[in-house]
């Protein structure tokens, strides 16, 4: 970027600290310290202390950041924001924020723009929005926002922006009318202002006593400064008191175009200049040009070609590497969705697949456990129906008591019975077999009686007992049935036992699954993070960040060496350097260099300018491939 030679002094200006001079009344300058920015942006991260994550925070951080000038932090936390919520409008109008900052806004209202018509509201943006609007000429614009946003609030920052704004436009009377109250307060930024807006009337003397009090030192290198802003444009003259820039450069005016579609300017005051009076003469008659006029005009011409196919190529540039780096931000926020869903759903698998076992597990052991209990059941049926059945067995048999038979006495041998008939004889003989029958009843019942002890007169009267084989069966019976009992009981203890231990033991294989896939995670983590370490170190030894200067630019890598001999043979500086190229979609830099420091490689762009060539700085990436261009 071409900054005007005063710059530092420029620079002391914008943000001195110096004593400033009274004017309406005596008494010492009181700068205020307050900073309710900065302090808003510890409670923002406070709040992403407690929550990584959220994405309100990470907004408003990369929001404030942006306001205090540490853009890279801004841009850090916005991508942290993006990568939570890529949709979210409100990263968009934070990025603007940042953008206005970096000195390109042109991009930063593209954005503004994209946020606001995906609703966010613009209150907390309009401040950065109307600085935007001033960069790009917009001034009336740019006085509404400020405005709107000193009805919600007081805000000096925002009355000193728009003063300064008034001061572009050329409305002197406006805009000491809406600093005067900061001047009465001594307020040493209101100074500065006022001196600014003294200058871009044409009171550069009125400016020059100003900073002769603020910084005497640099008194006379900011004089030509001042005496050079009434001459610039409005775009030119916001550049000039924001960012001490007197210059468009090629990235300029390729941010300008990125700029939607605004309103016409409204022409409240054309810049104030010398101009000469020109009196109504006769038509002069028109010369020819030399052929030395007419090389130097198509010189121009050229130049002014190449320029502006420069400042194409950059604005081109810029949207591919902003719209590249936007899909590469979506693309990594959907692969590491993709990833964590994959991941998620291996652990739910190996979860469901866990408790699947368990549950089977369970069920098989609820089977074994009844069939156990059942079994038992059954062999303490069967021991108690056989205790019942010796109990039963072993009671004493019931003493039956004879009735008498009477007995007849015989005192003669029975008589011989005649010869009986066929038929008397059927009769006798069945007679016989009944009085047999008979008998054998009455025999077995007399054998069969039990004569007690006593009554035959041969010992105590007998004591019903179980038989001893008995009663011990018995003893194992009832013995028997209580160890059942208490083998049932401390089977149930001891399913209880291994439910609650099965329980446990599934809790901690579940734990101790989760801490493995945590641990194999957090190890796939480390190990991408030192491939990508390791591929960034190799990365850097290759191809280290250089500094360039870019001179042309083409489709076509074999007419780069005809574009180097047009420009070196235009500059000389050029003559004896090594060119490079690298690609940039579907085109080539041609480039010299590298140089030690981008400002190196801005002293020689300004060394080029001298000669005509139109050039700008260009840093090239960690990785990126710069090849030599063979020329002569």
């Amino acid at each position: 970027m071409t900054r005007f030679p005063m710059f530092r002094a420029t620079a002391l200006l914008l943000a001195s600290a110096a004593p400033l001079p009274v004017a309406a009344q005596s008494g010492a300058i009181v700068q205020s310290v307050t900073t309710p920015n900065a302090d808003r942006l510890s409670e923002q991260m406070r709040i992403l202390g407690r929550s990584p994550n959220d994405v309100s925070a990470l907004v408003e951080a990369g929001r404030l950041s942006g306001k205090l000038g540490d853009t890279d932090a801004a841009m850090q936390f916005l991508a942290r924001a993006e990568k939570v919520a890529p949709s979210d409008p409100r990263i968009r109008a934070a990025r603007g924020v940042a953008l206005v900052t970096m000195e390109r806004p042109g991009e930063a209202l593209a954005l503004f723009n994209s946020a606001e018509r995906a609703g966010v509201a613009m209150t907390p943006y309009l401040a950065e929005r109307g600085l935007a609007y001033d960069l790009l000429g917009r001034g009336t614009l740019a006085q509404a926002d400020y405005r709107q946003v000193l009805r919600a609030d007081e805000d000096d920052e925002i009355t000193r922006r728009l003063a300064l704004s008034l001061g572009i436009d050329g409305n002197l009377a406006e805009a000491t009318r809406v600093l005067n109250p900061l001047l009465l307060k001594n307020d040493r930024a209101a100074w500065r202002v006022r001196a600014f807006v003294l200058a871009m009337s044409g009171d550069a003397i009125g400016a020059d006593r100003i900073t002769a009090s603020m910084l005497p030192g640099f008194a006379s290198s900011l004089s030509p400064f001042f005496r050079r802003l009434p001459q610039l444009a409005g775009a030119d003259r916001a550049f000039a008191v924001h960012f001490g820039r007197l210059a468009p450069s090629p990235e300029r005016i390729a941010d300008a175009r990125l700029a939607p579609p605004l309103p016409a300017p409204i022409r409240t005051a054309a810049p104030v200049a010398v101009a000469a009076v020109t009196r109504a003469t006769a038509p002069a008659t028109v010369r020819p040009l030399s052929s030395g006029e007419r090389r130097r005009q198509a010189q121009a011409e050229q130049a002014r070609r190449v320029a502006e196919a420069q400042a194409q190529q950059l604005a081109q540039a810029r949207a591919d590497e902003t719209a590249r780096r936007e899909s590469l931000a979506r693309a990594n926020a959907e692969k590491a969705a993709l990833a964590q869903r994959e991941r998620d759903a291996q652990q739910l698998a190996a979860q469901q697949a866990e408790q699947t076992r368990i549950a089977e597990a369970t069920r098989l052991e609820a089977e074994r456990v009844a069939a156990r209990q059942a079994e038992e059941r059954r062999v303490a049926a069967v021991a108690l129906a056989e205790r019942d059945r010796l109990a039963q067995a072993a009671r004493p048999p019931v003493q039956v008591a004879a009735a008498p038979v009477p007995v007849t006495v015989v005192d003669r041998p029975p008589e011989t019975p005649p010869p009986a008939t066929p038929a008397a004889s059927t009769a006798a003989t069945t007679v016989a077999a009944r009085r047999e029958t008979n008998d054998d009843v009455l025999a077995r019942i007399i054998r069969n009686l039990d004569i007690p002890a006593s009554e035959l007169g041969v010992g105590p009267p007998p004591v019903a007992t179980i038989p001893t084989s008995a009663a011990a069966f018995a003893a194992d019976a009832a013995a028997a049935r209580k160890a059942a009992e208490k083998r049932e009981a401390d089977a149930r203890a001891a399913d209880v036992a291994k439910a609650a231990a099965a329980r446990k033991l599934a809790d901690t294989r579940a734990a101790t699954a989760k801490k493995a896939a945590e641990a194999k995670k957090l190890a796939d983590q480390k190990k991408a993070e030192a491939a990508e370490a390791a591929k960034l170190a190799a990365a850097k030894r290759a191809d280290p960040e250089r500094h360039w200067v870019q001179i042309a630019g083409g489709a076509n890598v074999a007419g780069l060496p005809a574009a180097w001999a047009i420009m070196a043979n235009k500059a000389p500086a050029l003559k004896g350097r090594q060119a490079w190229t690298t690609s940039l979609r579907a085109t080539n830099r041609l480039l010299t260099g590298p140089f030690k420091t981008d400002d190196e490689a801005q002293a020689f762009v300004n060394t080029l300018r001298k000669s005509g060539v139109q050039a700008f700085a260009f840093t090239s990436e960690v990785g990126q491939k710069v090849a030599r261009v063979p020329v002569k």
